[in-house]
């Protein structure tokens, strides 16, 4: 019978930590390398961001439309309707005119809108005056007679503000709705 063979002394050794063997199997070249990508992808991120914000995130305007009643102390109180719009950012924005339209289901297919602008009345000190810059968190409101022939007598689907960039901010229509039939009640029966 042969003699019984020595076992190697590493063979039954304790096992190390992961990041023991990592960090002992590369070397330092490969260390900045890993690092230098790592930093080039954050580099990359931040660019994509920076482009994002400035080229392609306008900024965005909320615009409402209602009848409102407007109290001055010695006078009557008067309706009117109120145009509104609130720069809710990231920069400032240029309001220009205010648009409507009207449109129906297949408006879209068969490109038959009817566009319109509404010109502003300059002569009311109370409304605000278009073309304005507005800062963010800014409001303007824009104020015109509640009577037979106000911009609700064309009973459009759309009212809106647009903007410098070519851009129409429109109010939702559930608005546009309800005050048209709030012109409805008190100018068709």
């Amino acid at each position: 019978m042969p003699p019984p063979q020595a076992v190697p002394p590493n063979r039954f050794a304790v096992c190390r930590p992961l990041s023991s063997i990592v960090i002992r199997i590369m070397n330092k070249e490969e260390i900045a390398l890993i690092i230098s990508m790592l930093s080039f992808g954050v580099a990359a991120l931040a660019l994509g961001w920076n482009i994002y914000r400035d080229v392609i995130l306008k900024p965005r305007l909320q615009v409402t439309v209602k009848k409102s009643l407007i109290a001055r102390e010695g006078r009557p109180n008067t309706t009117h309707l109120m145009i509104s719009g609130v720069n809710f950012g990231p920069g400032a924005i240029r309001l220009n005119i205010i648009r409507f339209m009207h449109s129906f289901i297949f408006s879209k297919l068969l490109k038959k809108w009817r566009h319109g602008v509404l010109i502003h009345d300059y002569r009311n000190p109370l409304s605000g005056q278009l073309p304005t810059s507005l800062e963010i968190g800014e409001k303007i409101d824009l104020i015109f007679p509640w009577d037979e022939e106000c911009l609700c007598s064309s009973k459009p689907t759309h009212i809106g503000l647009a903007d410098s960039f070519g851009r129409t901010h429109w109010a939702s229509k559930k608005e546009v709705k309800k005050v048209i039939k709030e012109w409805e009640a008190d100018f068709e029966n």
